[in-house]
């Protein structure tokens, strides 16, 4: 089954392709949006949801204050709610995400790119964000040559690579929100907190997070972000500046992006090494007994957490009888590919698969 028929509030408001459809206008020739909201019902009424906030923000957001725009949330929550109130429960405990979402894309910053646009284009370096920061902020580097693990405040915990530096202010939670400053290389693994998101400013790209785990590298050109497990959002730093709402990038386990000042576009694909995503069930068997390759296709995308699409009228009639075990991701799926004479392709960090076919 494909991933988007898993989405909650948060993935439909953070996809760039529903926010495109919705800003449209819903046409009803866009066959996938349409067909999923015909198709399940609990889905729609998430999806009303998720528009009705997009659009609230795209009317006149520099005109709307801090008061206005949380009484238009909470209308579009209560009147949730009365259509729904077998799911008053469920509904209620997404409050702060409406709050959030609405909140994030007019503030921005915060206090980063408040009143008087402490940055200049092209000038959101660390020692910037530093000196910029309101508040004293405590400063970590690993002058060593192993990683150096580091434990939040909070209880989220980096591992921070050979000369990276981060900064974090001591009182940790800051207007709803908890801030590290990157220069360098780190693992971070976020303690989940939905009410206080987690933001990593690493040069011109800004991470992002509830609860999960990612890598960051960053340099003076490029900056890397790959996820391990959750969901993380990326932004460029001028765009966030800019209250661009469209311009934000969500990124799920095993896919990456990969921004430098020479090419500044945010370009999702997927990381050079996907490993398993964490699974309470045992190992996964990628033994195979002429099985259907849909089944084997669905297996992968369960491991790895990578969307794998296909045709599955042409690809239908295809099974395969092969034993793989330890190999790497992408060498697995060119195994599978070569056996029922079909190719891949990489494209905005999902698998496309296409042949002919099996006789």
């Amino acid at each position: 089954m494909h991933p988007f028929y898993h989405y909650n509030l948060e993935d439909f408001l953070t996809d760039d392709d529903f926010r495109v459809w919705v800003k449209n206008g819903q046409p009803r020739n866009d066959f996938f949006w349409a067909k999923l909201r015909s198709e399940y019902s609990e889905k729609a009424l998430l999806m009303d949801q998720a528009a009705e906030l997009i659009l609230t923000w795209e009317k006149q957001p520099s005109d709307l204050t801090h008061e206005e725009l949380d009484h238009e949330v909470n209308r579009i929550l209560n009147e949730s709610v009365r259509t729904l109130p077998t799911r008053k429960t469920g509904i209620v405990q997404l409050r702060w995400w409406y709050a959030a979402a609405a909140v994030f894309l007019m503030v921005g910053f915060g206090w980063l790119i408040s009143g008087n646009n402490v940055f200049q284009k092209n000038e959101y370096t660390y020692k910037r964000y530093v000196s910029a920061s309101p508040v004293p902020l405590k400063e970590l580097s690993n002058k060593g040559k192993k990683p150096m693990k580091v434990s939040l405040p909070d209880g989220s915990e980096i591992q921070l690579m050979p000369d990276a530096v981060i900064s974090y202010a001591p009182v940790f939670v800051q207007n709803h929100k908890r801030e590290v400053f990157l220069s360098g290389e780190a693992f971070f693994e976020v303690r989940k907190d939905r009410a206080n998101p987690f933001f990593v400013y690493a040069n011109n790209l800004v991470t992002r997070v509830v609860g999960t785990s990612f890598t960051i590298k960053s340099s003076s050109e490029r900056v890397e972000v790959i996820v391990r497990t959750g969901k993380v959002a990326v932004m460029q730093a001028k765009d966030l500046a800019g209250n661009e709402a469209g311009s934000e990038m969500l990124l799920t386990p095993n896919q990456q992006v990969i921004f430098t000042t020479g090419q500044p576009v945010l370009e999702r694909s997927i990381a050079e090494n996907p490993v398993a995503i964490s699974h309470p069930v045992a190992k996964p068997d990628f033994t195979f007994d002429n099985q259907p390759v849909g089944e084997v296709f669905r297996l992968m995308q369960e491991t790895y957490g990578i969307p794998i699409l296909y045709d599955s009228v042409r690809l239908g009639n295809c099974s395969l009888r092969v034993a793989l075990r330890d190999e790497p991701f992408f060498d697995k799926l060119g195994i599978i590919c070569s056996t029922i004479e079909a190719s891949y392709q990489v494209t905005d960090g999902q698998v496309v698969i296409t042949g002919q076919g099996c006789e």
